[in-house]
């Protein structure tokens, strides 16, 4: 549970100025625009997550071009985007940030697709708006509202669901929802998820790939008057499961040491307030929230590397607090964007046992910003876009080492409308990134200790990209340039440095066809990632990984007359060759994966859904690129990490009532 103190003085002060608010008279909205969407990203609807019946991070995201979700079993899943992982992204649920590292092991995000409304995704440049240290774009995550949910005669209502697979696993949960009066609704969610150890595609188990994942979601919504509304949400989400201390490997045999129990757990509650403006005042969105993310894990025998004797719990924890502010003003033909953020942020080790006695097994770190961007029309044309931020950074790591660091953080874009159907966009931003809390996991097991000389991490961003829509077809493409200085991570000996740069340079093309019943899609995405004119390979912990090129394609028909759904979604990716800071030449073998889907609703819109799907299709065996420790050196192959599930056949059915 997030920790209460500081999180209750914000919602005091959330929850005085709704008071206010309530009492000022009824004002006419002021239309600000409609929701601020930016043609370079990419948004992922709860239709679309239902639609399959995804289960984690990988299928939720799986047709989104330039993205990467490697790892096996749902903990150990890491987000690559144009090959740089999400730890270089700006990632928020409902405004919180998902922020830290527990293990570079395991992944840092922990999501139930089932909560989810809503996904969006920039990659590369993103609005300053986004908040601080987005180096490499933002993912912004929202959560269902009970009014969502409802028909339009319902006052209460609910949904039951479950779904059974033939790769060891089943999930069931439900939901209840309603209103309270005109202007209070109120959505209340569980889920679990059951998982044995899955089969690859050759039949053989992939052991410790098993969990227990359990979900929760309390959202209450007050409209409490004309154009002012509270939001106030809390998200729970567990993982549980036998692995080993290593979750996302297990071809080391004894290195890896003795599986044990271990549970990852985040938890989440926000509080948001907005107004929606007038003639003369701005729209106001004002949120606070506190995140906790917990590892914990009993070993059954001595880890005597890690000073941890046998029978010992012991494990991480890192809490973060925070506040944002959104103004926004309508200024003639000008739209404004403007505000401020505030995050703390601790680092602790759980029942420390430090292997390096000068360490306190504790950090803490925060950051303070401002920001402004606008968008302009010009000449019916052109849509200028420009922003900036400035923030400032300061981190007492375990060994009492103080580093501060500020920063300007500009962007800009241009966006020409040449035709009705067709626009290009060039974009650049340069973002900066102060020292941060390291990964939890160093400050009680290793003896890794800062450089005194630390510096901040800066990314630069070049983008050009077209996008077309006409009748049933659409196109989009982009060409870009990601360069991120003075990379943090292990360097040499036991020190934690800037190591050097990084580029990413590669482009995605995509495009779809629709005609009543039909619809076709296609994509190919390309990224060639280097840190020091290397590529990234398995020993570039927490920046990246290469990976050959990739296509996407997927068919659908739609037979409306029987309320049937029916896909087809196939991903390709081609063998690549690279070479990392390791000097050796090194491959990763090519596959193509291919999944079927059918979606039902008998009883029409909005009531009952099943859904039929294979994925894996014809029971491919492969390990997924973007997979921690997929290794070849020479010709010997060595798999440290998960191969992918084989064929899993599935049936979910959701009844909403």
């Amino acid at each position: 549970m997030p920790r209460i103190k500081p999180i209750a003085l914000a919602l005091l002060g959330v929850f005085s100025l709704s008071a206010v608010a309530a009492e000022e008279p009824t004002l006419a909205p002021m239309v600000v625009s409609e929701k601020q969407v930016p043609e370079a990203t990419s948004v992922i609807l709860s239709e679309a997550i239902e639609q399959r019946a995804a289960r984690n991070l990988r299928e939720v995201l799986q047709d989104e071009p330039g993205v990467t979700v490697g790892g096996g079993p749902a903990i150990a899943q890491k987000i690559y985007v144009r090959g740089v992982e999400d730890s270089m992204l700006s990632t928020t649920l409902d405004g919180a940030l998902q922020t830290g590292r527990a293990f570079h092991h395991q992944s840092r995000l922990m999501i139930d697709p089932d909560l989810i409304k809503q996904i969006e995704l920039d990659r590369g440049s993103s609005a300053a708006s986004a908040g601080p240290g987005a180096l490499a774009g933002s993912l912004r995550m929202t959560t269902k509202d009970g009014r969502d949910l409802l028909r339009a005669d319902q006052k209460l209502g609910g949904i039951v669901r479950g779904g059974v697979s033939s790769n060891e696993g089943e999930r069931f949960g439900a939901s209840v929802y309603g209103l309270a009066g005109d202007d209070f609704d109120f959505l209340l969610s569980g889920n679990r998820i059951n998982t044995d150890d899955y089969q690859d595609g050759n039949g053989k188990t992939q052991v410790n790939s098993g969990s227990t994942q359990k979900s929760g979601l309390a959202k209450f919504n007050w409209r409490m008057a004309p154009g002012h509304s509270l939001a106030v949400g809390y998200q729970s989400v567990q993982d549980e499961g036998v692995r080993f201390l290593r979750p996302n490997m297990w071809g080391l045999g004894a290195n890896n040491g003795p599986a044990m129990p271990q549970k990852s757990e985040r938890d989440t509650l926000t509080a948001t307030y907005r107004y929606d403006g007038n003639g003369s005042a701005p729209a106001i969105e004002l949120n606070v929230f506190s995140d906790q993310m917990t590892v914990e894990r009993t070993t059954p025998t001595a880890q005597a590397r890690f000073n941890k004797p046998a029978g010992y719990t012991w494990g991480e924890q890192i809490d973060a607090q925070g506040a944002n502010l959104l103004l926004t003003s309508k200024l003639g033909e000008a739209t404004v964007r403007y505000g401020l953020n505030h995050h703390r942020f601790e680092s602790n080790a759980i029942n420390s046992r430090r292997v390096d006695k000068t360490s306190t097994g504790h950090e803490e770190s925060g950051v303070s910003g401002l920001f402004l961007e606008g968008s302009l029309p010009l000449a019916k044309q052109f849509i200028i876009g420009a922003g900036a931020r400035y923030d400032w950074y300061s981190y007492t790591d375990n060994h009492n080492q103080d580093f501060s660091s500020n920063g300007l953080s500009p962007n800009g874009s241009l966006t020409w409308l040449a035709t009705e159907a067709l626009s290009f966009r060039a974009a650049a931003s340069r973002t900066m990134r102060g020292a941060g809390l390291k990964e939890a996991f160093y400050i009680d097991s290793t003896t890794w200790k800062n450089d005194p000389n630390l510096k901040e991490e800066k990314a630069s961003n070049y983008e050009l990209s077209f996008n077309y829509g006409s009748g049933p077809w659409s196109l989009k493409g982009s060409v870009f340039r990601l360069n991120i200085e003075d990379f943090i991570t292990t360097g040499s000996g036991t020190s934690i440095t800037n190591v050097g740069d990084m580029v990413s340079k590669g482009y995605e093309l995509g495009g779809g066809w629709r005609s009543g019943a039909f619809r076709v899609g296609a994509g190919v995405a390309y990224a060639k990632p280097k840190l020091n004119g290397y590529d990234l390979g398995e020993i570039n912990d927490g920046l990246g990984v290469s990976t050959g090129r990739s296509w996407n394609l997927n068919l659908g028909y739609d037979i409306a007359a029987w309320n049937l759904d029916l896909g087809w979604t196939s991903r390709l990716v081609e063998e690549h060759k690279y070479t990392d800071m390791s000097k050796v030449e090194k491959s990763k073998d090519g596959y193509a994966v291919h999944d079927i889907y059918a979606n039902w609703q008998p009883l029409g819109k909005d009531r009952v859904r099943v859904t039929f799907s294979v994925r894996n299709l014809f029971d491919k065996f492969y390990y997924d690129q973007g997979t921690y420790a997929y290794l070849n050196n020479a010709g010997s192959t060595v798999y440290y990490g998960y191969a992918e599930p084989g064929r899993d056949v599935r049936l979910d059915l959701s009844w909403k009532f």
